[in-house]
């Protein structure tokens, strides 16, 4: 099971950012926030969910997909992540939020076991979140180009962290991501591109 304190910095984080946002009103999307991706990112992958059941890429077929990988023992980058991404997910109106589904991918295989990435999502069950052995976050990994590579923690329970990319990568309806988007974007931000890209021909 996850250890209850590493859930405090996304409680923090959540809290930080349903007062931010409630103040925030810039939704144009920041230009130099979307990377534009080429056919050198399939977006492939097959993966359990914290059911157990298998999901790839064509699981959510049909909708936007919003992609963030990261891993449950993280101390900061990915709850800020993942705080911005559920407040954006706040932000959309409800016909484009029927449209998208948010998906969390572990880089930590040996730890993020589904019902670790359950209690770790549990702060909003909008997000589907996807582990699987090495191989296979291997394969992901790969297919949308992440860097995640551990590194020691000495003096640590944990052992070691993981050093990863940080991007939410926007995936159209068939299921090929499209562009990525730095983590740097506001809530409103991203809500804004989402609303665009749920709109995709």
């Amino acid at each position: 099971m996850q250890p209850r304190h590493h859930l405090l910095p996304l409680a923090i984080t959540m809290a930080f950012l349903a007062t931010s946002c409630a103040r925030e009103s810039n939704r144009e999307i920041p230009a130099a926030g979307v990377i534009e991706l080429s056919d050198q990112f399939p977006g492939a992958y097959e993966l359990i969910d914290t059911s157990g059941a298998t999901r790839t890429a064509a699981s959510f077929a049909g909708d936007v997909a919003i992609i963030y990988f990261g891993f449950a023992s993280c101390p900061d980058v990915c709850p800020l992540a993942l705080g911005r991404l559920s407040a954006a997910l706040n932000e959309l109106d409800p016909e484009s939020l029927a449209d998208v589904t948010p998906v969390f991918i572990t880089v930590d295989p040996q730890r993020d076991t589904p019902d670790t990435l359950e209690q770790f999502l549990s702060f909003d069950d909008r997000i589907i979140g996807l582990t699987g052995d090495t191989s296979a976050i291997e394969a992901a990994k790969r297919s949308f180009k992440v860097y995640a590579a551990q590194e020691p923690l000495a003096d640590s329970e944990l052992g070691y962290t993981v050093n990863h990319t940080s991007l939410f990568y926007v995936a159209d309806r068939s299921g090929r991501p499209r562009v990525a988007l730095k983590d740097s974007m506001t809530p409103g931000e991203i809500a804004a591109f989402l609303e665009k890209a749920v709109n995709w021909r």
